[in-house]
């Protein structure tokens, strides 16, 4: 354990938390544990592990106590008697958290001592956005380096009940003695407009986070900061704020326009051909079910009229060119031309046998039209009017010799009966 490791500040909590990081390379953080303490520590959580004796949640607490520092490492020997010692720790740790509640924020408050210092230090590293500041999550006081850390975190502190709050001095939770016995799920989503609070990342001062910088050091928290929708970042994607959707976006105002039918900012080069639609980005990816409309990756419009995030799109393409939603095809008619007439030649170098043969009624997924009597192949049967091959079989009219028959003399040339089409158009 760090040397610090056993200091306690008022209420009982550690002064100086260690999480264990270990020694870091160009660009991360510096762990303040030597290799012996690392040894001994994984000894402590293996031995923990092993005890038949504790319930699950007993050795989640105590081994969360262990790496949070408010007890230090042991030999495998003699660590069950220390354990007993956390669970009959009482909830006098609940205190006032920093300074102020939720009815009495004070705007100008800051503070900087060892505990915002541990705060920073021991949040998970952020790799999703440039900025010299550290967010409070106002669900749970935890540290986090942005609400994606927060939301991505596998394991957070509980949220804070209406009895109080817990003061954090670590970016993990220091006291699971609140979380229920029965394994209450501690995921929650963090509300990106009620952060209130912010740490300089080089003084370490805790603060409001309706600035963009300390009110300490003066450093500068982001080249881009918006107050509504506490974000700071760099400049390299040209963020904005949209009124009309109440978020920032990426990509430059100046080159997107919002479309209050579609509820969305749309490229202002599409805008005018765009298929405008109610709605369309108030849902979820067809792919991955992700939000579309809050979502930080780019969204991509089918044919259809159906909207799916653009890496997804290109993976659904790989291996079926057909809408998830709809089963209309994802590519645009030109595009898919080429591929069709390879299909078309395909099916007229490979005759099906005599015996395999199928007269079949059809409808076509893509313009909807149906035909009756077409001769089936097992590589597709084109539609005759959009020239897709995206169609499906309906009925099986005909089969074997008496197929191979009637196909033979009605020849591909005669127009097929059509019948009207069974569905509405889905967009």
């Amino acid at each position: 354990m760090s040397d610090h490791g056993d200091d306690n500040g008022p209420s009982g909590i550690p002064s100086v938390i260690d999480m264990g990081y270990e020694e870091a390379g160009p660009g991360k953080r510096r762990g303040s544990m030597t290799p012996e303490e690392q040894s001994e520590r994984r000894a402590s959580i293996k031995a923990i592990l092993a005890d038949d004796t504790l319930a699950p949640i007993e050795k989640r607490r105590s081994i969360q106590h262990l790496m949070d520092g408010r007890r230090s490492s042991m030999s495998v020997g003699s660590y069950t008697s220390s354990v007993q010692g956390v669970f009959d720790q009482s909830d006098h740790d609940t205190v006032t958290s920093y300074g102020y509640d939720n009815n009495d924020y004070d705007p100008e408050y800051s503070i900087a001592n060892e505990q915002t210092r541990d705060a920073e230090l021991s949040r998970p590293p952020c790799e999703h956005y440039e900025r010299n500041c550290t967010m409070i999550a106002p669900c749970c006081g935890a540290a986090f380096g942005c609400r994606i850390c927060h939301d991505e975190c596998p394991d957070l502190p509980p949220k804070f009940s209406n009895a109080g709050r817990y003061q954090r001095s670590a970016s993990m939770p220091t006291a699971f003695t609140t979380i229920s016995e029965n394994n209450e799920d501690t995921f929650h989503p963090i509300d990106r407009f009620a952060i209130r609070e912010v740490i300089c990342r080089l003084c370490f001062t805790r603060q409001s986070a309706k600035t963009n910088n300390c009110v300490n050091c003066g450093t500068q928290f982001g080249e881009y900061h918006c107050g509504i929708c506490n974000l700071w970042m760099g400049l390299a994607d040209s963020p904005y704020h949209c009124e009309e959707c109440g978020f920032c976006r990426v990509g430059g105002r100046e080159n997107f326009q919002h479309c209050d039918a579609c509820g969305m900012c749309i490229d202002k080069s599409l805008f005018d051909s765009h298929n405008c639609k109610s709605g369309k980005y108030q849902s979820n990816c067809p792919v991955c079910q992700e939000d579309l409309f809050s979502s930080r990756s780019a969204s991509h419009e089918m044919p259809c009229g159906h909207a799916i995030h653009w890496e997804c799109f290109q993976q659904l393409v790989s291996h079926d060119s057909r809408c998830p939603v709809c089963k209309k095809t994802a590519e645009t008619r030109e595009r898919m031309l080429g591929t069709w007439e390879a299909m078309a030649t395909g099916i007229a170098l490979q005759p099906v046998p005599p015996e395999l043969a199928r007269v079949v009624n059809i409808t076509c997924n893509d313009c909807e039209e149906s035909a009756e009597k077409r001769a089936w192949h097992f590589l597709g049967i084109q539609c005759r009017e959009c020239s897709s091959f995206n169609t499906a079989v309906d009925e099986i009219v005909l089969a074997g010799e008496e197929a191979y028959e009637y196909l033979e003399i009605h020849k591909p040339e005669e127009s097929p009966r059509r019948r009207s089409s069974r569905r509405s158009s889905v967009m």
